[in-house]
């Protein structure tokens, strides 16, 4: 009897988890072309455009993360075309994989059941994880190949044997050319092979080639890698203070890209948080110390190891360290079934906020347009009575995105940049010069800080031409000049 409710308990689990996984794929999948593509999704279509000899040349460039995601999305799209919903699908579906991964993660470190399933609903509903599985970028597939890893690892240390010490080694392979900073989960599988001292002395040769083989596939990115983090370089993203890269990951974790809640909607992930690493002592209804401190160094590791490089070449970005979250999530999962053994009441309420509080973001990002929209510019564009001629993109390198959604003939103009302190009348010198013979033009301008902080371009135009028509989108904004037929010092002919 006692073995057959055993089973019984296992299957109805199974189903369980099958049903909260089937829950974030069509929360995923919801208005998966909701919203425009913006560039650095555009990007994913260039770069996977790109021969394969290309994208392994990209491993020695600063500007690019990982060939691997490109290059399967190079296969998928041979497949199923380059649609909004299309680009974005396998996202989703590498989103939705990050559950019963995190589950099967959850409960090889040594969680409960209940801890495992909390923490299949925390990765589901979680407004972080849903705004990337929504995006046409390698970010959930990062996410899903250390999921794996950990589990790998985590096996392979158990005795389970060779094969999950060769799993190990190739998906971390894996993430290397996925994503840059994932070799940073090295630091935190040593962790965990000093937390497991027990198991590490049985398994000591195996963890030892592994790591010792994996040196190899990152040799091409430390070839590049360490010698501009000795002499530095303009890496392009600010520098974070510790404090602040922490605060901001718990607020995202917590409440996605919308600061939904206010300060309540930190509160509980927090005290949760808390309550699971610095709680002493174990519990069968939660983690054990020691997955509690593996779990803790899986979240803390990469953004201590990023403010550490980044006080010599800043590499912050939230994105980038996306493969922690699981942790985030398994650990607040530890802290809710730890507190509810001494109070079902606190446990519940405090979970049912924080998904009270998924929910809202989840809808707030998925009906609240964010992401420049290129989409409706270009459409605005391709109704005008008569067809634009000259188009000037502000950002040249805009025009990507631009030429997604205006697949009509133009002549493109390149935006000036006019940064760095550059003079004004420099800038209307080549204004000038761009705009000879040039009577109609339309402007279309996004992010316009990044390449005109001063605005010259638009001062330029509104001193030498006529504004016929303006029209605003979310981060986008579409002029329409008439410029002087017989130069910029003539009177202005309407």
């Amino acid at each position: 009897m006692v073995i057959q409710a055993k089973m019984l308990k296992q299957k109805a689990t199974r189903w369980l988890v099958l049903l909260i996984t089937g829950v974030a794929f069509l929360v995923r999948a919801n208005r998966l072309a909701g919203q425009s593509l913006w560039r650095d999704e555009v990007d994913a279509i260039l770069f996977s455009s790109w021969s394969i000899a290309d994208l392994l040349a990209g491993l020695f460039k600063i500007s690019h993360n990982g060939p691997l995601y490109f290059l399967l999305l190079a296969g998928w799209r041979s497949l199923a075309g380059s649609s909004e919903f299309a680009l974005r699908y396998p996202s989703a579906l590498l989103g939705t994989l990050a559950v019963p991964l995190g589950y099967a993660v959850a409960r090889k470190l040594g969680g409960s059941r209940r801890t495992a399933i909390l923490t299949t609903i925390l990765l589901t509903t979680s407004p972080y994880l849903i705004w990337y599985s929504q995006e046409a970028k390698m970010y959930t597939l990062l996410t899903a190949l250390v999921l794996g890893a950990v589990y790998a690892h985590s096996r392979a240390l158990a005795g389970g044997g060779r094969r999950w010490w060769v799993w190990f080694t190739l998906i971390t392979t894996l993430t290397f050319y996925t994503h840059i900073l994932a070799p940073l989960m090295l630091g935190v599988y040593s962790l965990m092979a000093l937390l497991y001292r027990a198991e590490w002395r049985r398994q000591w040769r195996g963890w030892l080639v592994s790591m010792a083989i994996l040196i190899l596939p990152y040799l091409p990115l430390a070839w590049w890698q360490v010698p501009r983090l000795v002499r530095g370089y303009a890496s392009g993203h600010p520098f974070y203070p510790l404090s602040d890269e922490l605060f901001l990951l718990l607020g995202l974790y917590s409440r996605g890209l919308f600061r939904f809640g206010g300060f309540l909607s930190l509160v509980f992930p927090l005290f949760f948080l808390l309550t699971a690493m610095l709680w002493p002592g174990g519990s069968a209804s939660r983690l054990s110390g020691r997955a509690r401190l593996a779990a803790t160094g899986w979240l803390m590791f990469p953004p201590l190891a990023v403010y550490l490089i980044s006080r010599r070449v800043p590499v912050f970005e939230d994105r980038y360290l996306i493969y922690i979250a699981p942790a985030f999530y398994l650990l607040i999962a530890a802290g809710i079934a730890h507190i509810r053994r001494y109070s079902r009441l606190l446990a519940g309420m405090g979970l049912g906020i924080m998904l009270a509080i998924n929910l809202a973001g989840i809808v707030q990002q998925q009906y609240q347009p964010v992401k420049a929209d290129f989409r409706a510019a270009a459409a605005y564009l391709a109704t005008q009575p008569v067809p634009p001629d000259h188009i000037m993109i502000h950002i040249p390198y805009l025009q990507h995105t631009f030429n997604y959604y205006y697949p009509h003939p133009y002549t493109f103009v390149d935006g000036l940049w006019t940064n760095g302190d550059r003079p004004p009348a420099e800038v209307s010198a080549e204004m000038a010069r761009k705009l000879t013979g040039v009577d109609d033009l339309w402007l279309v301008t996004s992010e316009e800080g990044l390449w005109d902080s001063r605005g010259l371009v638009k001062t330029w135009l509104d001193e030498h031409a006529h504004l016929l028509d303006e029209a605003g989108f979310m981060r986008v904004t579409v002029y329409h000049y008439r410029l002087t037929p017989g130069g910029i010092d003539a009177p202005v002919v309407e």
